[in-house]
């Protein structure tokens, strides 16, 4: 499994993200947000960004989707 450098940051006032991915900016597909009530991660309770992202880099016939959840308590990111 290869371990990438995910960062993200809100502007005040802004919805949307900005992430990058080993320094890339990812292109933001969509974007939510969950309250986790029940979790077998020990993260209920908790409020969740998911993002659906793509990179420009991947992009050589048709874009390769990501999916990024982010714990906004703790800043923990997940990346598939």
């Amino acid at each position: 499994m290869v371990e990438h450098n995910i960062t993200w940051s809100i502007s005040n006032g802004q919805k949307i993200p900005e992430i990058y991915v080993d320094g890339e900016q990812a292109q933001v597909v969509s974007c939510s947000y969950q309250f986790v009530t029940a979790t077998d991660i020990d993260e209920s309770g908790v409020s969740m960004m998911t993002a659906t992202i793509f990179l420009l880099s991947e992009c050589d016939y048709k874009p390769i989707q990501h999916v990024i959840f982010i714990n906004q308590q703790t800043g923990k990111v997940f990346y598939q």
